[in-house]
């Protein structure tokens, strides 16, 4: 068996399980639906109020006991960000099913990372390196950090920078959409495109809070979305699943973000094709001969299944009892369901809702309607 390391893998796990694929998992959030469907479960999250990330040392801590109950190796998903040295260190306790540590290394420097990408001509919005603060720059900029997810790390008018894996980039009008793909170094089999959607938590204008998908382009602009991301996947030889963000402005282009690892999407793809997505990811990055190439007949998508998420994040402090769990989580619509966790702070993740729909608009429509039913229930409590 494999363990998988994120924040959360619920997500992962459920999807793969009906391919009779069994994980084990660390993660932070150890959520109800995710502990009934894993052999074995290990806390990684941060102790720190207010806090959502990975503790290196309990991550670390936790490999050498998979190790002992005879786990193969790791996969990680989203948390990661900005912790190359971590998994440098992981990878001497249990293998790690990755891209090359090359690859993680390289994105906690900005200034060689979008060097490499202006070399190979890949189009983004504008960064500057040198400015300190929003006070140097003009309006409509954002300061972004290499080292982070989920869009925690992204700020709009407030704050310096303080971190060598921050930068500014000029933020430009236009639809956020990611491409998941999977590669073996120089040929890649896309899998296809969702929309993120966001929310603004106080000074963070861009927290992600759910995807829909798969959701169609029009053909110029998949061409190239394509061509740019089969460029960056040849540049860092990327191995397995990956993600890539753009940004689509004016019938244009942009690269936003590159994420070498098991993203949000893997779930909400997965539905869609009848080969198992972790199988795939474990054969494509475990180096044995034979196994690292992406087929030529690669598995096309078996029937659209268009399905999304919305995570409901607390709107203040409250306290939610067992009995009113029990009444509101008997929905089945609702997911990621906390486990003996009965006080939940401002900004907090609570569940999500997870819905399937003819058509994206009827599904984000259905998805709105459910997610007002949830917050409703929620505000008799505070």
């Amino acid at each position: 068996m494999y363990v998988l390391a994120a924040l959360s893998g619920r997500g992962v796990v459920c999807s793969s399980q009906r391919f009779g694929f069994k994980l084990g998992v660390m993660d932070v959030f150890g959520d109800k639906d995710c502990l009934i469907s894993v052999p074995f479960w290990r806390h990684i999250g941060t102790c720190f109020p207010g806090q959502t990330g990975i503790d290196s040392k309990k991550f670390l801590n936790s490999l050498s006991v998979f190790k002992i109950y005879g786990f193969k190796g790791v996969i990680i998903g989203s948390g990661f960000e900005g912790k190359y040295d971590i998994l440098r260190q992981a990878n001497e306790i249990l293998p790690l099913y990755a891209n090359s540590l090359s690859v993680f290394k390289c994105l906690e420097n900005p200034v060689m990372f979008f060097k490499t990408l202006k070399l190979l001509e890949v189009p983004f919005p504008q960064i500057n390196f040198s400015a300190e603060s929003f006070e140097d720059l003009g309006s409509g900029w954002i300061l972004k950090d290499l080292g982070s997810s989920g869009g925690y790390g992204i700020k709009k008018k407030y704050g310096r920078k303080s971190k060598s894996s921050e930068y500014f980039q000029k933020q430009l009008p236009g639809t956020a959409v990611s491409l998941s793909f999977f590669a073996d170094g120089q040929n890649f089999m896309p899998l296809g495109y969702s929309k993120p959607v966001t929310t603004k938590q106080s000074y963070l204008p861009f927290v992600f809070c759910g995807l829909d998908g798969p959701v169609e382009l029009s053909d110029s602009i998949d061409q190239e979305a394509l061509r740019i991301s089969k460029l960056i996947m040849q540049k860092f030889k990327l191995r397995g699943f990956n993600g890539i963000d753009f940004l689509v402005s004016d019938k244009a282009v942009h690269f936003l973000d590159l994420n070498p690892r098991i993203t949000a999407s893997f779930e909400i793809l997965q539905e869609s094709h009848k080969f198992c997505f972790f199988d795939r990811h474990i054969h494509l990055t475990n180096g044995i001969s034979g196994n690292t190439c992406i087929p030529e007949s690669f598995p096309a998508m078996q029937k659209k299944i268009i399905s999304g998420f919305r995570i409901i994040y607390a709107k203040s402090d409250f306290y939610m009892n067992e009995n009113c769990q029990e009444s509101l989580f008997k929905n089945k619509f609702l997911t990621n369901i906390p486990n003996r966790k009965y006080f939940f702070k401002k900004y907090e993740p609570v569940c999500s809702v997870f819905l399937r729909g003819s058509s994206i608009v009827e599904l984000q429509r259905a998805l709105n309607d459910k997610v007002e039913f949830v917050y409703n229930k929620l505000s008799q409590l505070t």
